[in-house]
């Protein structure tokens, strides 16, 4: 399967040397905020056995290993990723398992094939596209007639607080504007009348979002200042954060800390993790015929 070019340079140059190697690194911590969400969007898609399925942005391969285990060695699951790194942490994953491919592209202008998947299926990696329509046409293309598209994307900011409160703690610090709200990033498709206005336009019908809400806990092991230092890195502030010096890294780190403290599970054990919101999207949807 030909991957073709990059679309979204931006992103390739984050997925591969930001954010993909730190995601890997901590792994078992990220986990922790996308599987919930991931398990929810497995339960909607419903994958067979014997099924052809594309995983877009499979990252570290958490979802391709549970898409391959459902569709089972009759069956067969193309993961696609940016990031090389996370490729080959997901080649690690899954070695040995006949039925999977990997390979490393940009969904939004991979050759992906005609009419040859059951079930295009994402886990928070189709938020990124530097053109979401394209991007969604491309994935319709690769759509069986009778196939069927299932992906979580996060809902807004206010939902999530464990995005929100560093994020919003580090623009204060940092003096950074507000994003363009429809801009490639995890928060690209927060609003759904968007989602449904893209879907639509890449020639998706029968459009469902459902709203899944969960408690997560986070950064159980780790002490508060390292999470906090994770999620600055992974997020809009970390060119400034990472061009600042030290002091200044540790007063950033520090003031958010404090803020952080409050959403402690275990008291005042540096150990112990933190408890906050999360929200996500559950979207289907299926390629509309010659007459919708």
């Amino acid at each position: 399967m030909a991957m073709g070019s990059i679309a979204n340079e931006e992103q390739d140059r984050f997925w591969n040397e930001v954010a993909g190697p730190l995601w890997v690194e901590t792994e078992e911590e990220s986990e922790l905020h996308t599987k919930p969400f991931g398990d929810a969007a497995l339960a909607q898609a419903a994958p067979a056995p014997g099924e052809r399925v594309l995983d877009v942005g499979c990252g570290c391969g958490s979802t391709t290993l549970a898409l391959a285990g459902s569709v089972g060695p009759t069956g067969r699951v193309i993961g696609v990723d940016l990031s090389a790194v996370m490729l080959a942490r997901a080649g690690e994953r899954v070695a040995g398992l006949s039925q999977v491919e990997l390979h490393r592209g940009d969904a939004q202008v991979a050759e992906l094939g005609t009419a040859v998947f059951d079930l295009v299926f994402s886990r928070f990696g189709v938020m990124f596209f530097a053109d979401p329509v394209a991007g969604f046409a491309n994935l319709r293309r690769a759509l069986r007639p009778e196939g069927r598209l299932v992906f979580a994307c996060w809902q807004a900011p206010s939902a999530n607080l464990w995005m929100a409160l560093v994020n919003r703690a580090a623009a204060k610090i940092f003096d950074l504007p507000a994003p363009p709200h429809d801009a490639p990033g995890p928060f690209s498709f927060a609003d759904r009348e968007r989602i449904e206005a893209v879907l639509s336009a890449a020639g998706f019908t029968a459009i469902e979002i459902s709203s899944c809400q969960r408690q997560l806990h986070l950064g159980a092991g780790l002490r508060l200042e390292d999470w906090v230092r994770q999620r600055l890195v992974m997020g809009p502030a970390r060119q400034p954060f990472l061009d600042s010096d030290s002091q200044r890294q540790d007063q950033a780190v520090a003031s958010i800390v404090e803020t952080a403290s409050a959403y402690r599970t275990s008291g005042d054990d540096p150990l112990g993790g933190l408890s906050m919101d999360g929200a996500a999207w559950i979207v289907s949807a299926r390629p509309a015929g010659p007459s919708e």
